[in-house]
């Protein structure tokens, strides 16, 4: 790729709209903004050329309103130009974004009009590759870029927000840093080795190395709980009090776990036990009921945990008793509480084999009713629960992030293991050249993961995902 030339992309989509973008970056920006721009309110032509001028001169980012010169003779149209002349634009270059009434034929003879200027037709993710080697992305945030345009849920648009503001990179790149200063230091010692002095010691080191391996798995941790299969999610039971939670609870495990009575508020403090339903891994959480109790008794700290399991929940249980004819605003209350989390809810109605004098207004609105007597509706359950954790999974983290997550969790986990070897040769006095040699390969590792180290091939197989344009 020749990051020489100017590339000269359409940046808006494929299909007529209101506006459309389109976007230069290079060296011959502004020699060919000077061929195509005649200001908007210009009446004679010798007005042209200074205030075009002036507006190319500008030190800093600038915009202003312009006559857009096009591939048909003598045509032109109005655009707005945002023009950004030197390193500090996203691509580290001179840019431009060109701001035009949507129609495709107009982009496309503006398209034309610019490639014969000199322009290039940009690469697919020339753009943002180019702010990458410029040094303006590192490689995580580069690849949310892409999870940013991907993006088809709210959830995948913020997972990819976060990993583009550096929450992945900036604790890498903090390790990094301190293995540097440790590396630094034991290679000082060697260097003056003669000169008998200790720039660390070994105790130093060694807790150092420890500490340093520790923050590293867990950031290889989180990677691989972002739509892993390994991960043990937490699913929640919540209810009023007696609506059948417990009772679910010990015909989910297929044993009898929780105590399971018909006095209400038996369960006091959260119960868990961990559950696999076709390979996946749930840790199931039975709570107390839902209710309104004041002063500082076992009741009130049991209301306490079911706040504290429910804004950690992957899904959520909500059961209510069918068998209660009544219905009461506490029940609806507790519904949108658990909704509010943010998890999945599924609405279990409970006790369906029991038959009351009327209908529960709820028949009708659960997601699903079962009874722990009838062994179906459990299996039908867990089916819907493991369906449902699978949806949320997919709706929170698009493929690339989950490709991005892959590469970086290889990469840590080598500087992890980079780092255990290290401690080993330590504690075995094998030599501090070898132990620094084990702290050089976790320092490239960990650049890998920002791009510091990177290939041709990593890089063309990252960038060939962008479309044209971004």
């Amino acid at each position: 790729m020749d990051l020489q030339r100017t590339i000269v992309a359409l940046s808006s989509g494929l299909a007529p709209a209101h506006r459309g973008i389109v976007r230069l970056s290079g060296s011959q920006t502004s020699q060919i903004l000077r061929r195509i721009l005649v200001p908007a309110d210009a009446v004679e032509v010798e007005t042209r050329e200074p205030l075009v001028e002036q507006f190319l001169a500008s030190t800093r980012a600038s915009s202003g309103v312009f006559r857009c010169e096009l591939s048909w003779p003598g045509r032109s149209i109005a655009a707005q130009v945002y023009y950004w002349p030197d390193e500090r634009s996203f691509t580290g270059e001179p840019s431009a974004e060109i701001h035009l009434l949507g129609s495709l034929p107009v982009i496309e003879s503006l398209m034309a009009r610019l490639l014969e200027l000199g322009g290039t037709p940009a690469s697919r993710g020339e753009f943002t590759l180019r702010s990458f080697l410029a040094g303006k992305l590192d490689l995580t945030q580069a690849e949310a870029v892409l999870g940013v345009i991907e993006a088809e849920s709210p959830q995948q648009l913020s997972e990819a927000l976060e990993w583009l503001g550096g929450n992945l990179s900036q604790p890498v790149r903090t390790l990094r840093g301190e293995l540097l200063e440790l590396v630094a230091h034991l290679e000082a010692g060697l260097d003056f080795v003669e000169e008998d002095i200790e720039f660390i010691t070994e105790d130093v080191l060694a807790q150092s190395i420890a500490r340093l391996a520790g923050h590293l798995q867990q950031i290889a941790d989180r990677l691989a709980s972002r739509g892993s299969g390994s991960r043990t999610r937490q699913v929640v039971l919540v209810g009023m009090p007696n609506a059948g939670k417990s009772s679910l609870f010990n015909a989910l495990l297929s044993r009898e776990r929780a105590i399971v009575t018909d006095q209400a508020g038996t369960t006091r403090d959260a119960i868990s036990e961990t559950l696999r339903i076709d390979g996946l891994s749930l840790e199931l959480i039975d709570t107390a009921g839902i209710e309104q109790v004041v002063g500082d008794t076992p009741r009130h700290l049991a209301q306490a945990v079911v706040s504290e399991r429910l804004t950690q929940a992957d899904a959520i249980l909500f059961c209510v008793d069918l068998s209660d004819a009544s219905g009461t605003p506490a029940v609806d209350e507790a519904l949108q509480r658990c909704r509010a989390t943010g998890a999945p809810v599924l609405w279990v109605g409970t006790k369906c084999d029991l038959h009351a004098e009327s209908p529960s207004r709820y028949a009708e609105e659960v997601d699903q009713s079962i009874s722990v007597l009838w062994p179906d509706s459990i299996s039908l359950l867990k089916q819907r629960l493991v369906a449902t954790l699978a949806a949320k999974e997919r709706d929170s983290q698009s493929a690339t992030l989950h490709r991005a997550a892959v590469r970086c969790k290889s990469s840590i986990d080598q500087a992890t293991a980079a780092l255990h070897r290290a401690s080993i040769l330590l504690a075995d006095q094998a030599g501090e050249e070898l132990v620094a040699a084990e702290l050089r390969c976790s320092l490239e590792d960990l650049a890998a993961v920002i791009g510091e180290v990177h290939t041709e091939d990593i890089l063309g197989e990252i960038f060939s995902r962008f479309c044209i344009g971004k």
